[in-house]
Parts: structure tokens; sequence; C-alpha cells
């Protein structure tokens, strides 16, 4: 399992593992389990904080990518741990509106394009790096749609 990590708190080894699931995944620590819900209906997303000794400990995901950050210090990347802002409504009523309009403009191939457009603009409306995400996440949702309409004329001269 690529979600386990081995930590050392005050001396004793502790085991933390994580299994994900369709709606809820689950944190193992030393065996005992604890459902995390995602806070995102799109893609993985969570930051659960918990407590092992003493120690605050954070459990991550965006999409795939799943990682435990102990001290400050994720242990997989080694990059400093950086809380997630949360989802803005407009992030996620855009992934909405690309997800549909590519189901009724082009079937399942623009609901696709809508989903990976969609994920691309939440991961980067959370992203610590972008003060002011909206301008890139619009040009995204643009960039979706134009690709849907393109689909959609595509079908209709075929």
């Amino acid at each position: 399992m690529k979600n386990k990590w081995k930590v050392t708190i005050h001396g004793k080894e502790h085991e933390i593992s994580f299994k994900p699931g369709f709606i809820k995944g689950k944190r193992y620590v030393d065996g005992a389990a604890t459902a995390i819900k995602n806070t995102n209906w799109y893609i993985r997303l969570f930051d659960d904080v918990f407590e092992i000794d003493g120690q605050t400990l954070h459990l991550t995901a965006v999409g795939a990518k799943v990682d435990l950050a102990v001290d400050g210090v994720y242990v997989n990347s080694k990059k400093p741990y950086t809380p997630f802002k949360t989802v803005p409504s407009w992030a996620n009523i855009l992934s909405g509106l690309l997800l549909i309009s590519g189901m009724f403009l082009s079937g399942l191939t623009g609901m696709m394009v809508g989903v990976i457009a969609g994920m691309l603009l939440i991961v980067h409306s959370i992203s610590p790096k972008a003060h002011n995400p909206m301008p890139a996440c619009i040009a995204l949702s643009v960039i979706g749609f134009a690709l849907q309409i393109a689909l959609f004329i595509m079908a209709l001269t075929l």
C-alpha cells in the first residue's frame, strides 16, 4: 500500500495508513480505523487533523496525491505543510456547469472534458501558491467550454 507511513513520536513507532473509498476513506492509526469524508464532490480533497501522543499530524489528499505531515513537513514530498484553503463556491459552480454542459453538448466525451477541466479548476483554486486564483480558473473554464462546443460542432458536421 503506497499510502502507508511509519512515524516515530516521542520514541514510539506508529503505523499510519489510508485506504481510499468511494465516498469515505479510512485512516488507520496502529490498526484503529477512523472514517474520513471528502470535502468536495468532484475530487478527493481533505485535510484530516489528528493527534498521537500530543503530536498533531495532518493527513491530506488532493486527488490521488495523499501525504502525511508530521512536525510541519510532509513525509513523502519533504515539503513544508501549508493548510488548504476551502474550495470557493464559484469554483464548485463552474465545475458543475462544465460537467453538465459537457453532458448536454457532446455526451460522454464532453462530460469527460468537463470532469478534467473541473478537477483542474478546483485544484488550482485551493493552491497555496495562487493569491487570486479566479482569473486562471475562469480561463480554464473558458477553455473547457470551448472544447465542449468544438466537440458539439464536430458531432453536427459528421
